[in-house]
C-alpha cells in the first residue's frame, strides 16, 4: 500500500516536471515567436521608411523658375554705367569751375571758361534757402538759382522714383560704393573675426557720438540750449557723461545691445542734423533776411569760391575728417550716406510718398537671403513684404540679386506694374535732364553775378567782409 502510494507520487512529480518543461517550453517558443515577429516589424518598418525617403527624394520637387543668367546686361551693370556718366560730369565741372576761378585770380588773363552752374550743386546749405526763398516769394534766386534747381529736382526724384538719386547720380554715394566693394574684397581674405571687427567697429563709434550730439542737437532745436550756451563750464562736467555714451556700445553684452541698435542709434544723427537745418532755416529764417543776404553780404555771393577754397586750402583737421571717412567707407559699407547724410535723409522721408516700392512675393521667395546680404543699407529684405523703409536708395542690387523670377521687383503701389530697372532709369536720369534743361531754357539757370563782379570779389577775398563765425555775417 505505501509503495503503490509512493508510485503514485512519483508519478505525479515526473507528469508535473514535464508539464512544466512543455511550459517553458511554449513560452520560449512564443518568446521566439514573439521576438522574430518584432523583428520582422522592425525590419518592415526601416524598409518602408527607407523607401519612403528613397521615394520622396525620388519625387521632383517643385523648382521655381530661375532668371536668365546669361544676358550681359543688369541693373547693377546699368547703374554703374549711369554712376560713371555723373560722376565724369562732376569731375569736368570741378575742372571748370577751378580753371575759372584762376582766371579771375589772374585779373582776367589766360585761359578763360565760362563758370559751370552745375558747381552749385555743392551747395546745399545755399539751395535749402534757395527753396525757403522761393516758397516764400514765389521767385528763383538769382544769386545761386541752379542750386535751388537742382535740390529741387532731387525732391522731385525722391517723390517719384524714391531716393534713387543716391544710388543713380550722386558722385558721393558712387565714390562710397566703389570703396566699399573693395574693402568687401579686401576683408574677405581676413579672418572673419577681424572682419567682422573692422565692419562694426566704425557703427559703434557713430553710435556713441549719435549719443552726445543727437540730444545736444534736438535741445538746441527747442532752443533750451543756443550756441552761446556752450561757453558755460557745465559742458566740461559732463565729459564723464560723454566717456560713458562712447563706451555704452562696446560694453553691453550683444544679446542685450545689438548690432541693429546700434545701427539705428547711429542713423539718428542724420535725422537731428537735417531738423536742426529745417528750424534754423526754413522755419525761423524770415524772408527778409534772405532778401538782406543776398544783396549785402558779400559772403553768399563767392560762396562757391569759398567752397573751391576749402578744398584746394584744406586746414590739417578737415584733412584728417574727410580721410576718416574715406577709410572708414572701404570697411563699412555707405558709413558717410547711412549714418550723417542729412540730405539723403530727408529724400528718405520724401520717399514715404512715392508710388513706388520693392515687393517681395512670398509665394515666389525660397528665402534665400540673398537679397538682405545683397543690400548695402542693411535692410532685412527676406523679411519685408513691402520695402517701404526710408534707406532704400531703390539701387535694384536686392532684385538683381534674387535667383527667382518674380520673387523680388520694384512695383507701383498695389502691386499691379513691375518696374523694370531701364524703364527706372530712364525715368530717373530723364527727369533730372528734363527739369535742369527746362531751367535752362527758361533763364532760372545762370547767376546775375558777371565776370567782372567775380573777378573784383576773388581780388579781395581775404578782406573780413568775406569771413564768417557761427552763422554771423560781415554786410557792405
Amino acid at each position: 500500500m505505501d509503495i503503490a502510494i509512493l508510485c503514485d507520487i512519483l508519478n505525479f512529480n515526473v507528469n508535473r516536471i514535464k508539464c512544466f518543461n512543455n511550459y517553458c517550453k511554449a513560452q520560449s517558443d512564443a518568446t521566439i515567436l514573439e521576438i522574430r515577429q518584432l523583428e520582422e516589424i522592425k525590419q518592415n518598418l526601416s524598409f518602408t521608411s527607407v523607401q519612403e525617403v528613397y521615394v520622396e527624394n525620388k519625387q521632383p520637387k517643385t523648382k521655381k523658375s530661375g532668371k536668365n543668367k546669361g544676358t550681359w546686361l543688369n541693373s547693377q551693370k546699368l547703374r554703374w554705367s549711369v554712376q560713371i556718366a555723373f560722376f565724369i560730369v562732376v569731375l569736368v565741372i570741378g575742372w571748370q569751375f577751378y580753371t575759372f576761378v584762376k582766371y579771375c585770380e589772374a585779373g582776367g588773363k589766360g585761359f578763360y571758361m565760362p563758370r559751370p552752374p552745375g558747381v552749385e550743386s555743392f551747395l546745399p546749405i545755399s539751395a535749402l534757402m534757395g527753396t525757403k526763398y522761393f516758397f516764400g516769394t514765389g521767385r528763383i534766386s538769382t544769386i545761386h538759382p541752379a542750386g535751388f534747381v537742382i535740390f529741387g529736382t532731387l525732391l522731385l526724384t525722391a517723390f517719384f522714383f524714391r531716393r534713387g538719386f543716391c544710388s543713380w547720380i550722386c558722385p558721393i554715394g558712387t565714390l562710397s560704393e566703389w570703396e566699399w566693394h573693395f574693402g568687401d574684397w579686401f576683408l574677405k581674405k581676413l579672418p572673419k573675426r577681424v572682419a567682422y571687427l573692422m565692419r562694426n567697429v566704425p557703427t559703434r563709434v557713430a553710435a556713441g557720438l549719435s549719443l552726445i550730439f543727437t540730444p545736444i542737437i534736438a535741445l538746441l532745436i527747442i532752443e533750451v540750449l543756443t550756441m552761446e550756451s556752450f561757453k558755460f563750464p557745465i559742458f566740461m562736467y559732463l565729459t564723464p557723461a560723454y566717456i560713458l555714451a562712447m563706451v555704452l556700445p562696446f560694453v553691453v553684452p550683444r544679446k542685450i545691445w545689438s548690432d541693429r541698435v546700434d545701427d539705428t542709434i547711429a542713423r539718428a544723427w542724420k535725422y537731428a542734423i537735417l531738423a536742426f537745418f529745417i528750424q534754423v532755416i526754413i522755419i525761423k529764417m524770415p524772408i527778409a533776411q534772405l532778401e538782406f543776404m543776398y544783396t549785402r553780404v558779400p559772403f553768399i555771393r563767392v560762396a562757391d569760391v569759398k567752397m573751391l577754397k576749402f578744398f584746394t586750402n584744406m586746414s590739417g583737421m578737415a584733412l584728417s575728417v574727410i580721410l576718416s571717412f574715406l577709410i572708414i567707407s572701404i570697411v563699412n559699407k555707405n558709413f558717410w550716406c547711412r549714418f550723417f547724410c542729412p540730405y539723403g535723409a530727408l529724400l528718405g522721408i520724401i520717399a514715404y510718398a512715392s508710388p513706388m516700392r520693392i515687393v517681395r512675393d512670398t509665394g515666389k521667395c525660397i528665402d534665400c537671403g540673398k537679397c538682405t546680404r545683397a543690400c548695402a543699407m542693411h535692410i532685412l529684405v527676406e523679411k519685408k513684404k513691402h520695402v517701404l523703409t526710408h534707406e532704400c536708395v531703390a539701387c535694384y542690387d536686392c532684385v538683381n540679386a534674387c535667383p527667382v523670377n518674380g520673387a523680388l521687383d520694384m512695383k507701383l503701389i498695389g502691386d499691379r506694374k513691375k518696374i523694370h530697372y531701364g524703364l527706372y532709369a530712364l525715368m530717373l536720369v530723364g527727369l533730372y535732364v528734363a527739369v535742369t534743361n527746362t531751367a535752362r531754357a527758361t533763364g532760372h539757370w545762370y547767376t546775375k553775378i558777371n565776370d567782372a563782379e567775380y573777378i573784383l570779389r576773388i581780388s579781395e577775398l581775404n578782406q573780413p567782409k568775406y569771413l564768417h563765425k557761427a552763422g554771423q555775417f560781415e554786410t557792405e
